[in-house]
């Protein structure tokens, strides 16, 4: 009788203890769209690609274990806003994000280019944009409109490079801001020449001109964020990245986190899982 009692209390001591380990396992969640974006992370269903290993790496650094939550995009930055998603991890700068967000370099370079039918006379600057801009519900690049009157915009959903195209082609709209990584990496899986030859022209000057750093959203909600004052932060200038009204706190695990993006892109470990993928 002894036996089985003591048998009953270890079976209990051994069950809490991992429960206790489960609440307390060291997790920063990346949270990413229910819809692919190859190769940086494939379907709801394959969070395979470019981003799963470079957070992975960088998280694995500080001793923590990456999740990954694949939610509509709606619900996703709804759980930015909340904190029950740390960070998501290539995120466009907007004013309405800057509620929610603190945008941090993840060591990747990108630059955004212009999308249109071939015919497109070539556009050096948004602000020689005439007609309509195809985007999705929610994007930042709403904002455009307001930005440059000429602009109209038309939302499509779950916008990936192939329904760019056919909204381009059936005149759903005239034009599309994407990334270059995305672009390429269009070209490269479908043997193309040359964009030209299914009917559509690039603008690689419109919007960059050169590469700049991408930056990954980190919730300011997330349990693993902290923030305090930016006493550098101008009042009389629009915030941006570089004039932001708070200033990460060095304590936090999310500058930690950063530190060791920053560490991967130091070694070239970045750059190789790029090549990797996109050459």
């Amino acid at each position: 009788m002894k036996s089985i009692l003591k048998f009953i209390i270890l079976k209990i001591f051994i069950t809490s203890s991992l429960l206790y380990a489960n609440d307390h396992e060291k997790v920063i969640i990346m949270g990413y769209k229910d819809m692919a974006k190859p190769p940086l992370i494939g379907n709801k269903n394959d969070n395979s690609g470019l981003y799963l290993e470079l957070f992975e790496r960088a998280a694995k650094r500080i001793g923590y274990r990456l999740e990954v939550k694949r939610l509509p995009k709606k619900r996703l930055h709804n759980a930015l806003e909340q904190g029950t998603v740390d960070f998501y991890p290539g995120s466009s700068f907007s004013q309405k994000r800057t509620k929610y967000l603190y945008f941090l370099p993840n060591g990747l370079q990108t630059k955004e280019v212009l999308v249109s039918k071939s015919t497109q006379k070539e556009i050096n600057h948004m602000s020689e944009v005439k007609g309509v801009l195809i985007v999705e519900p929610g994007s930042s690049k709403l904002e455009w409109s307001s930005l440059y009157p000429n602009i109209r915009i038309t939302k499509l959903s779950k916008l990936s490079m192939s329904t760019i195209i056919k909204g381009i082609k059936y005149n759903r709209g005239d034009f599309n801001i994407a990334d270059i990584e995305i672009v390429d990496f269009y070209k490269k899986s479908n043997n193309l020449k040359s964009y030209e030859d299914i009917g559509l022209k690039i603008h690689y000057n419109a919007i960059n001109k050169e590469f700049i750093p991408m930056n990954m959203g980190f919730s300011k909600r997330s349990k693993l964020f902290s923030e305090k004052e930016n006493l550098s932060f101008d009042k009389t200038k629009i915030v941006s990245i570089k004039n932001f009204p708070t200033i990460i706190d060095k304590n936090s695990i999310a500058y930690k986190f950063y530190l060791s993006l920053m560490q991967l892109k130091e070694e070239e470990i970045t750059q190789d899982l790029y090549n990797k993928y996109f050459k």
